[in-house]
């Protein structure tokens, strides 16, 4: 799988005055990111706001987001939910519509605490989406998922053919390294 070489940013979700996702902005907001010289967008994560929005306001941001990006500007959509069949539509979807990657954090409920059990909600997300890089978005603030990633990553080789990496958003710089 290629590379990411650079910045990719996590855009946050615009919304009008009532609440509801405005795509109004997306357009303008994915030219000035790549004039600043970003390589692409992580969008529908903890910045996006992904797990307050429905299943179809997600669609439509990734929509207009792939739609909107320059050329070879990567779009990665997070997938992930509380409800792994919700993920994999997701992901299916990101693949249809042409984004270059997914991703997803461990769902906050039910509660993650042992590593099979996030190889198996990864995996079952991932599969929706195999010709596209998946990545885990390492985030134990939001979720309690302190796991290892080392051992993570160890059971989920061979298991999640499309893995490509981490989003690592954790304080361990031990692990991190």
């Amino acid at each position: 799988m290629e590379k990411i070489l650079g910045l990719i940013d996590a855009p946050f979700t615009p919304f009008d005055e009532q609440g509801n996702v405005n795509l109004d902005p997306i357009p303008e907001y994915a030219a000035l990111l790549a004039r600043n010289g970003l390589k692409g967008v992580f969008i529908n994560g903890s910045s996006g706001e992904g797990y307050m929005l429905t299943e179809e306001e997600r669609r439509l941001l990734a929509e207009a987001w792939v739609k909107a990006a320059p050329e070879g500007f990567k779009v990665i959509v997070h997938v992930g939910s509380t409800c792994v069949r919700s993920s994999n539509r997701l992901a299916r979807h990101a693949e249809e519509i042409g984004a270059w990657g997914i991703g997803a954090m461990a769902t906050p409920f039910p509660r993650i605490g042992r590593v099979e059990e996030l190889v198996k909600y990864c995996e079952e997300i991932a599969c929706g989406a195999p010709s596209l890089p998946f990545y885990y978005y390492h985030i134990p603030a939001f979720n309690n998922a302190y796991l290892p990633m080392l051992d993570f990553l160890k059971a989920a080789d061979g298991r999640i053919p499309n893995l490509a990496g981490i989003k690592y958003t954790f304080e361990s710089l031990y692990e991190y390294n």
